[in-house]
């Protein structure tokens, strides 16, 4: 059983055709070169619309995409058509069952470039892996971001958490793979004048910057992120997340 499954939304065949040609390259990079578990599952939807409260929810108007957990934690708000796709209902008995343990999604405007598709695809399914390989580092991350008291001279922009560090390295990675270096840097420096906002901006400055091929590890930063955040952290835990069963239980010891 596949643990990467694609599902591509388009009125036009040929634009599904191409997209899907796309997506199962980014596909393939992943379960070639990257160590993608067996025993979980993530569907990745290629939307032909974009949904205004995940932007809203994550960046705003630049928003392009999101990895999602859904198995324990339901689908909330999105759109009823998604639901026969990501948890269809048993036919026999009625009841949803959950064959994915998280979702990809891209919105269309995403998949309208070739380069942000692979790009956005790519960053998306690297949030999944550190999800299902690096539970504990990912989990600090999110919790990272919803510190009270943002920005911080060490946590001013999305790029500053570790994970999202390396989910930008990992898309350029993939996505001069793919189309190659040259194609890279002229989408990278059309997005960057773009000037959607001031953090888009800044978050293409900072990939334009970014050596494809670092060897880096999100484990590193996230420990030093926990050792000057800790107390914050930990308020966290017993505030806001206490009853959340996967933030507020999350040992913040990752030096061992």
């Amino acid at each position: 059983m596949d643990t990467i499954v694609l599902h591509v939304q388009a009125n036009d065949p040929d634009k599904g055709r191409r997209r899907e040609e796309i997506a199962a390259q980014v596909r393939d990079y992943f379960v070639s070169n990257l160590p993608v578990p067996t025993d979980v599952r993530v569907l990745c939807y290629l939307d032909d619309r974009d949904i205004g409260w995940l932007k809203e929810l994550w960046g705003g108007g630049s928003n392009r995409g999101a990895h999602w957990p859904i198995r324990g934690h339901g689908l909330h708000d999105w759109p009823q058509d998604m639901w026969y796709t990501i948890a269809p209902a048993d036919p026999a008995s009625g009841e949803i069952t959950w064959p994915y343990d998280s979702v990809v999604y891209l919105h269309g405007s995403t998949c309208n470039m070739e380069v942000q598709l692979a790009m956005t695809l790519a960053h998306e399914l690297q949030h999944f892996l550190q999800f299902a390989n690096q539970r504990q580092i990912w989990t600090i991350n999110v919790l990272l971001a919803k510190l009270p008291y943002l920005p911080t001279p060490d946590l001013s922009h999305w790029y500053d958490l570790p994970t999202e560090r390396e989910a930008r390295i990992i898309a350029k990675r993939v996505a001069v793979s793919i189309f190659g270096k040259s194609r890279v840097d002229e989408h990278i420096e059309t997005m960057a004048r773009a000037n959607s906002s001031s953090e888009d901006a800044a978050d293409w400055e900072f990939i334009r910057a970014l050596d494809g091929n670092e060897a880096y590890d999100p484990k590193a930063g996230t420990v030093s992120l926990v050792e000057r955040h800790r107390r914050a952290l930990e308020d966290l835990q017993r505030t806001t997340f206490a009853e959340d069963r996967d933030m507020g239980t999350v040992s913040l010891d990752v030096s061992t």
